[in-house]
């Protein structure tokens, strides 16, 4: 499963989203005084999976599912967190028994539809997001992940309309405004600027709205030269900013890069910015080829050859770094 797949994170009575006291003693307390009832486990699986402490989550979570084994919830819970550790098998077999055991459970009909978008199975996806919404048509994942499945399909006006109401429903819904600039910027439209932005406000440290706006800017195509230039200096902007948030985020650098070597001449700025991927990411290839395309244009041979040679013991059959090593040999010669 790639990123790129939907992942769900908002759903209605989603674990971590609850508040519990920080402190053991409030849970082992609740659980002493109703040690045969689901919900005092549940809720200190919750507050240990908040707390990133997945394996004493999970127990928890057995405990509850001991207790009442129909316990909706808890099967939804334990899912959720299988999926967090990558173990799917486990994860659709909880999600087909949360299922059985409470049918009309939103969160496990949305998760199990997830898993049918990852191995691309939309009618089986579909018939469960539609049920979810026969429950409760206000839950903005739903509509989200019909969003997602027309997009797949190539029915960018049915998306588009999915997506809109995702955010409709719920005004604060991060996930549908970069799902909507998604959409809109496959076309190049103006449009995605407005949703990364609001998408950005929801959340001013999101890595992911700022990438793809920057993204947005980068591949503008503008006939007109200025405009082109201040699209490219946005970007610009954008990649430093979320340096400043993430320091060591590759892309971003080798962005920047790329901005400099390709479109603006500044081979120096360039050179520096393949130099950070390369110092976030030591076997970033590309950069290390992009970074010798820099310097071979500061007739820096030598540098640029070493550059082409690490490039291709990282990757062996690299043509291109493979032909400009050739070049600059030549050139020296």
């Amino acid at each position: 499963m790639d990123d790129s797949t939907p992942h769900l994170e908002n759903t209605q009575d989603n674990i971590t989203d609850q508040a519990y006291a920080d402190s053991s003693a409030h849970f082992e307390q609740a659980i002493f005084k109703n040690s045969t009832s689901p919900l005092p486990y549940w809720n200190r699986a919750a507050w240990h999976l908040k707390n990133a402490r997945i394996k004493e989550g999970l127990h928890d979570l057995d405990l509850a599912l001991e207790a009442d084994s129909t316990y909706g919830p808890a099967w939804s819970a334990k899912a959720d967190a299988l999926y967090l550790l990558r173990q799917f098998d486990p994860c659709i077999n909880h999600l087909d028994v949360c299922l059985k055991y409470a049918p009309n459970h939103i969160p496990c009909k949305l998760r199990r539809a997830e898993m049918y978008i990852h191995l691309k199975l939309y009618e089986e996806a579909f018939t469960l997001i539609n049920d979810a919404l026969k429950i409760n048509d206000q839950v903005c994942e739903a509509y989200w992940m019909k969003g997602i499945i027309y997009k797949e399909n190539g029915e960018l006006e049915n998306a588009l309309s999915s997506f809109q109401t995702s955010v409709e429903v719920n005004p604060s819904f991060f996930d549908g405004y970069i799902a909507l600039g998604l959409a809109y910027a496959s076309t190049s439209n103006p449009l995605a600027v407005d949703y990364y932005n609001s998408a950005i406000s929801l959340n001013p440290r999101s890595v992911e709205a700022k990438y793809n706006l920057a993204m947005y800017y980068q591949e503008l195509f503008l006939e007109n030269p200025a405009a082109r230039t201040i699209a490219l200096e946005k970007s610009l902007a954008l990649y430093e900013n979320i340096i400043e948030i993430d320091s060591l985020n590759a892309s971003a650098a080798f962005n920047q890069g790329f901005i400099y070597l390709e479109y603006l001449s500044g081979y120096s700025e360039a050179e520096y910015w393949f130099s950070q991927a390369i110092k976030a990411l030591p076997y970033y290839h590309q950069a290390f080829y992009n970074r010798g395309l820099a310097r071979e244009s500061l007739d820096k041979h030598t540098e640029a050859l070493e550059d082409y040679d690490l490039a291709l013991e990282l990757k062996p059959d690299y043509t291109s770094a493979a032909l400009a090593k050739s070049r600059v040999l030549e050139a020296m010669n």
